[in-house]
C-alpha cells in the first residue's frame, strides 16, 4: 500500500509484452504509430518511413524536366539529360540567312532576291541580294547603224557617232 517506484509500464500502444494492442494489419507496428505512403523501394516517390502502402507509388518517368528546354516533359520526374535549349535564329530553308544550328524561329528570315549587284551594269537591282551572273556591263561605242562607225557590239552610246559623208572619195 506504499508506492515504492517499483512499477513496470507497457509503452504507450503495447501490452506488457511488447505485443500491439491495436494491430489490424498484423504486421506488427501498431495502427496508431502506422505512417501511409509509398513502399515499393523502385518507386519514384519510395517514402522509407512508411509503414503501410497507400497505392500511391508512382513509377519514374524520364524525360526533360527543364522547363525552359526546347523538348520540357510536364510528366517527366526524372531528369534524362535529353533537354534541348532554345536556339532562335532563321529557320526556313529557302531564306538567305537560314540558320541551320537554329531550332526556333525569331522572325528574322530575310527573303531571297536574285539579280545583278553591280552597280556598273545596265541592269542593276538594288533590292538584289544574291548576284545571278545576270550583269550586262556597258559596251561603250556607237549604237547609231545609221552611222559611219556603228558598233553592233555596243550597248552604250559613247557619243562617237559619225555620220556618213556621200561624196566622191578619189583624191
Amino acid at each position: 500500500n506504499i508506492e515504492n517506484n517499483s512499477c513496470i509500464y507497457s509503452q504507450l500502444y503495447y501490452d506488457c509484452f511488447s505485443v500491439c494492442l491495436n494491430d489490424g494489419d498484423d504486421d506488427g507496428v501498431c495502427d496508431e504509430l502506422e505512417v501511409i505512403g509509398c513502399t515499393d523501394i523502385t518507386a519514384f516517390n519510395y517514402d522509407a518511413t512508411a509503414t503501410d502502402d497507400d497505392g500511391s507509388c508512382v513509377s519514374f518517368l524520364y524525360g526533360c524536366t527543364d522547363s525552359t528546354a526546347l523538348n520540357y516533359d510536364s510528366e517527366a520526374n526524372t531528369d534524362d539529360g535529353s533537354c534541348i535549349p532554345f536556339v532562335y535564329g532563321c529557320t526556313d530553308q529557302s531564306a538567305l540567312n537560314y540558320d541551320l544550328s537554329a531550332n526556333t524561329d525569331n522572325g528574322s528570315c530575310i527573303e531571297v532576291v536574285f539579280g545583278c549587284m553591280d552597280s556598273t551594269a545596265l541592269n542593276y537591282n538594288p533590292n538584289a541580294n544574291v548576284d545571278d551572273d545576270s550583269c550586262i556591263l556597258p559596251i561603250y561605242g556607237c549604237t547609231d547603224p545609221g552611222s559611219f562607225n556603228y558598233d553592233s557590239a555596243a550597248n552604250t552610246n559613247d557619243g562617237s557617232c559619225m555620220p556618213f559623208i556621200y561624196g566622191c572619195t578619189d583624191s
